[in-house]
């Protein structure tokens, strides 16, 4: 059985599907984070381009730990955790500006967390650029404040046992 099961979201009155990440996906993953730079964090850009092959290797080595989205058989978005320093982290949450605000990011959260859990991983830790509006989603997700990090505001959840039936 998939640890991805299909969901169905309102996205544009589109069906949504998830499943695992694979190595395909490296390039739609690496085009939306440069993406994401250009908009959120452009004075980084340069420093993220001289980063590039680091990200390729952190986001290779997780595509186990990936979600994947698809609209008709297109990504439209994507969740990726590492275990970073020992603690589970959110490397990357992200949805095609044109699925925005459908609810897509919360399925990709609310997936990425349960498969926290089921890792065996009693908290979830992320930091978002104080700029993104994606830290809303994080707060009503249930992650609350741990610090800061220059430009980013650190988060932590703490995850409920998962009991196994």
């Amino acid at each position: 059985m998939s640890r991805h099961p299909p969901s169905v979201v309102r996205v544009i009155s589109s069906r949504v599907d998830t499943r695992p990440g694979r190595e395909a996906d490296l390039l739609f993953i690496e085009e939306a984070e440069l993406d994401y730079m250009r908009e959120w964090e452009p004075d980084q850009e340069a420093a993220w381009l001289r980063a590039v092959d680091r990200n390729r290797e952190l986001w290779r080595a997780n595509l186990i730990r990936t979600t994947v989205a698809e609209i008709d058989g297109a990504p439209v978005g994507y969740a990726m955790w590492a275990v970073l320093d020992g603690t589970p982290t959110v490397v990357t949450i992200h949805v095609h500006p044109e699925h925005r605000r459908h609810g897509l990011g919360r399925v990709l959260l609310d997936l990425l967390t349960a498969d926290v859990a089921r890792s065996g991983h009693p908290v979830l830790a992320l930091g978002v650029h104080r700029t993104n509006p994606a830290r809303r989603l994080y707060e009503a997700a249930g992650f609350l404040g741990a610090g800061e990090d220059g430009d980013y505001l650190l988060f932590r959840r703490e995850l409920p046992p998962v009991t196994v039936s």
